[in-house]
Order: structure tokens, then sequence, then C-alpha cells
């Protein structure tokens, strides 16, 4: 046994490690973080697509045995350890570190694009202020009057507030007022990141409670308007023969990877600021249980207000938007019609800007902290590496403020996060159950909340949801292999196509498959996460491996963790061992029958 010991709270200089204003900082910081736009806009489409009420099936069933059992290992490595997510696993072990580096490069990739959603809504809340709304009517002397008179939502969507071009190999210009939003939100993000959690923490008070004001508020007005019962049936009328299409699944999967945060590293950053001695089970029940919350009740709010867009302009509640489509062309089409439809157009993007902020700061947190708990960075200060990070998303996310930056998004959505989280949510199972010891790691729960894992948790964390996500994984590769990918391209109406060389259709929109260069960047994307696994790997095989240290105070309270001077042949033999289940069992039980014999 290490007689070494992890004291509470040093970080990599020395160090005091910041910590939270308040326990009820850190949860407000982490439902901020589980709770974002998608619980808006992409769980109620997903759940029109797939079934309806019956899509909750396979959505609570993955939250159980996949999101909440990794969010809750998440939040205990990030506790027990004291360190930013790539500290972490190269602690564990120097070759794993590319799970950390994996990570990093994750949260920079969702960042890089994130935040146009968020540019998208600051600028349709400035436009909330005029009198009257400028997506209900339509220019007498434009050229597509005709078309724009069908749908001007959809018309001022992509004409007016986007000037979407024909492709995204047509990038066309800066779009200006979207190119003043996205500067404005990067200037709001710094302002309350720059300081770590003491900022984040007490900007959390106020993003992450107001979404719910409004919501709510939405909610009591949404239900009372004409034809609310009708969308809110359909949201909830279930489709029990989608359940045996193995799409819905995944999409169920993908869904809760996705809207938990579980991958990203940000919920190891936001845990390592906890005391260790915390409840983090509790922690995970509690914030696991709000996000799927939220997103049933935001289903029950869109759904309602589409209902009474069905009453008013005839539109189906069954033919909604996907996507970005759903708030901008739907939800602005239902609040047209509605009394003071200035003020609640304007609580409803504030709302969704408050949302994507709030995940806004937890995945560069998932980014900041590993940077500033790296030996090479501790005489930087924290404001420095935060500067620099956001410069650098902002460049990099500039051209999707661009007249083809919709379909840039689309990219990034499509390849840039998904594919490396499942990745990184097998590699963190297997790692700390077959690898670290599943049975040092509940003991080092047990120490820190005072209660050992139930069964529950550890067949999940060895079992169920390392062998749900490859399969989820392999589906979704499969899938994207087997069908080509395209974007949603606007072209115009028939009678006056954006461009006649391509034409216009009737949905105005015409499905495109990505070039050549989409695809590869695609591939970049997918890639290059992933690739610093197995190369760290490779480059680490032979680094001696030094015993991990026992917490403080666990010796003490008489718990007893074997560590060995592990070596890569010993870990080899180890995976082999661990997969030849019942051999040990086996063994024990001869053993007993040998000397009941003598």
């Amino acid at each position: 046994m290490s007689s070494d010991k992890v004291e509470e709270g040093p970080d990599v200089a020395g160090k005091p490690r910041a910590r939270w204003g308040s326990h009820i900082e850190f949860l407000l910081a982490g439902i901020g973080l589980a709770v974002g736009t998608g619980n808006v806009w992409r769980f109620p489409y997903l759940a029109q697509k797939n079934g309806g009420g019956a899509f909750l099936i396979p959505y609570l069933i993955v939250l159980a045995v996949e999101g909440l059992p990794l969010f809750f290992m998440e939040l205990a490595l990030g506790q027990r350890f004291q360190k930013g997510s790539i500290a972490v696993w190269k602690q564990i072990r120097p070759y794993l570190k590319g799970i950390g580096i994996a990570q990093v490069i994750v949260s920079f990739n969702m960042v890089v694009y994130y935040p146009i959603v968020m540019t998208w809504c600051g600028y349709y809340f400035y436009l909330s202020f005029m009198n009257p709304l400028p997506w209900t009517s339509c220019e007498a002397n434009s050229t597509d009057f005709e078309c724009c008179e069908r749908d001007p939502s959809k018309h001022y969507w992509y004409v007016s507030a986007l000037h979407a071009s024909t492709s995204i190999a047509n990038p066309g210009g800066f779009v200006n007022g979207v190119v003043i939003c996205w500067s404005i939100g990067w200037i709001l993000t710094y302002a309350c990141l720059f300081k770590g959690p003491e900022s984040t923490g007490k900007a959390a008070y106020f993003t992450a409670t107001f979404p719910y004001v409004v919501l709510i508020c939405l909610f009591f007005r949404g239900v009372t308007l004409p034809g609310a019962a009708r969308g809110i049936k359909v949201f909830f009328t279930p489709d029990f023969g989608k359940l045996v299409d193995p799409n819905v699944w995944v999409d169920a999967a993908g869904q809760i990877f996705f809207s938990l945060s579980v991958g990203f590293g940000s919920l190891i950053c936001f845990a390592s600021y906890n005391p260790i001695k915390n409840n983090c089970v509790k922690d995970a029940s509690i914030i696991s249980i709000i996000n799927c919350g939220t997103s049933i009740f935001s289903g029950i709010v869109v759904y309602s207000i589409l209902g009474y867009r069905e009453t008013t302009t005839k539109i189906r509640v069954e033919d909604v938007d996907k996507g970005p489509g759903l708030a901008f062309i739907a939800y602005t089409t239902a609040v047209a019609e509605m009394p003071l439809s200035q003020l609640w157009s304007a609580a409803f993007f504030a709302m969704m800007m408050m949302l994507a902020l709030n995940s806004e700061f937890g995945t560069i947190e998932g980014c900041v902290t590993p940077l500033k708990d790296h030996k090479a960075l501790k005489g930087v200060k924290r404001e420095i590496i935060c500067l620099i990070l956001c410069c650098i998303m902002y460049i990099v996310g500039l051209p999707m403020c661009m007249q083809n930056g919709l379909y840039v998004f689309t990219l990034w959505d499509n390849y840039a996060v998904t594919i490396p989280l499942l990745f990184v949510g097998a590699c963190e199972c297997l790692t700390i159950t077959w690898l670290y010891g599943l049975e040092r790691f509940c003991k080092e729960v047990q120490f820190m909340t005072g209660s050992y894992p139930a069964a529950y948790w550890r067949i999940c964390w060895k079992w169920v949801s390392p062998i749900l996500i490859i399969l989820v994984l392999m589906s979704s590769c499969i899938k994207k292999m087997i069908i080509p990918e395209t974007y949603e391209s606007y072209v115009g109406c028939t009678e006056h196509p954006l461009d006649p060389a391509i034409g216009g259709t009737s949905t105005w929109l015409r499905d495109i498959a990505f070039p050549w260069w989409g695809q590869l960047c695609a591939a970049i994307l997918v890639c290059a996460p992933i690739i610093w696994i197995p190369i760290c790997c490779f480059l680490g095989r032979n680094e001696p491996l030094p015993d991990i240290p026992v917490l403080e105070g666990m010796e003490e309270e008489g718990f007893v963790i074997e560590n060995h001077a592990f070596d890569w042949k010993r870990e080899v033999e180890e995976m082999k061992s661990a997969f030849r289940f019942g051999q040990k069992v086996d063994e024990e039980e001869n053993a007993k029958n040998e000397v009941t014999a003598v």
C-alpha cells in the first residue's frame, strides 16, 4: 500500500484550488451545463419524429443505464482527483492522457460552433423590440413577394436574417448583424468565465434560473391558447411501432449523451472544484432528472404553441421544422399571432440565449481547466488562458457568420461532437472498471459520499453502459457510411428560385450532399479528438507507472487500497484475465472442494 496521499484542494502550482462559492452554485452551474437549447428544439423534434410519447421509453431507458451512470462517474472522478480531465487520466495511467486530450478537443469543437445558436437568438432578441415584428410581413417590391406571402417567418429567416446562399460552396459575404451579435456574445462569455468558478458560479444564479422563469410563463400562456390541446396530443400520442426501429434508440442515446454533456470533460472540471467529501451521487441524480424533466416540459410548451399555430395558419403540427427552424420559423410564426407578440418573442429568445450561454460556460471550462492544470502553464494567469482561447474560438467560428454559415453549422453539428463523444464515453467506462479497478473506485466513492455504490451502478459501469455505447457508436458509424450525409440548402420557391440553374422547390429547400472537401473536413472533425487516444497509448507504452496516491483519510477510516507497480505487460494480462469471465470463481470453487476432500 502506498504511503502517498492526495490532499484536498491543491493545484499543480501548489496553490489552494479554486472552490465554488457554495454548493448551490455548483448545482446551478451543472444544471446550466446540462440544460441547453437542445432541450427546447432538438428533443421535441426527435420525440415527434420517433413515435411521440413512445420515444420517452427509449429516452428514459438510455438515461437510466447510460446517461446517469456516466454522469455520476465523471463527477466522482473530478471530485476524487481534484484536477482537470487531462491530469485525471494521466494520473490513472500516463498513457491514457489521450482520453483527456480528446475531451479537450471535443469541447473546443463544440464551443467553436455552438455559440452561433446564441448569436442567432441574440439577433432575434434585438428584432423582437420592433413593431410590427419584421417576420410578420413581406416587402411589396421584393422579387419573390408571392413566395414570401406563403410563409413570412421562413422567408425572413433564410433571406433577411441569414442572407442564405444556395450551397456550402458559396460562402458569400459576412452578415453584418450576425457578426455584431457574435462579437457581443463572446465578450459576455469571457466576462462570465475569466475568474473561474468564482465568476461562473455567480453568473449561474441568473443564467440558470431565468430560463425556467420564462419557460413557466410560456407554459401557462401556451396551454391557454386555442389549439394547445391538439399540439400536446400530437407530442404525447405514442407510435409503438417505431420502437423496433434501431434509429430511434440511436437518436435517444445521442440526445442523452449530448444533452447531459457527458464526455466533454466539463463535468470532471466542475466537480474538481468541489471538496472531496461531497455526495456526488445525489448531485448527479438531481441534475440528470432536472435535465430530463426540462426536455419533456419544453416539449409541452413548444407543442402547445405549435397547436396554436395550426389553428391560426393551418400549418399542421406534424409539419414541424427540424433543428434551428423549430425556434426561428415555427415559434416565430406562432408568436406573431399572439397578443403582446413582442413581449413573448423577446422572452423566448432571451431564454434561448441564457440556455446557450450556460452550456457554453461549462464546455469552455472543459478546455480552460486542463490547460491551467498543466505544469507548462502554471505561471500563466487564468484570465490570459481564457482570453487566448476565447479569441481563437471566435476566429475559428467566424465563418459561420457568412451567408453559408447555416450549412457550415450543420457540418460541425453532424460530425464534430457525437461520434467522438461516444468513443470517449466507451473509453471512460472500460478504463475505470477494467484498468483502474472497479473495486477501488467504489471504495473511493464510498469514502467521498458515505455509501458504497449499489449493484445498479456497478453493473451499468462495467457492462451495460459500455456495451450500449459501443452498439450506438457502431450504428452511428454504419449509418453515416451507408447513407451519404446531406444538408438542407435554401433554393427558393418554385416560381422564384434563388439560382435558376438549381431551381426552387415547394418547400424552398433541397437536400444536397456535402462536397468532397466537406466530407474530408467531416473526417478530420471526427478523427481529430479520437486519434490522440491510440497515439498516447503507443508513445507512453514504456513509461513507468507509479502507484496512484491514496486519498487522505482513507487509511484512518479503515479503507484498504491495494496498489501495484504496474507495467504495460501487466496491463495487457489484466485485460485478458478480466474478460475470462468466471475463471477466478471456478478456481476458488475448486480450491474449496480440494480442502473439503482432504
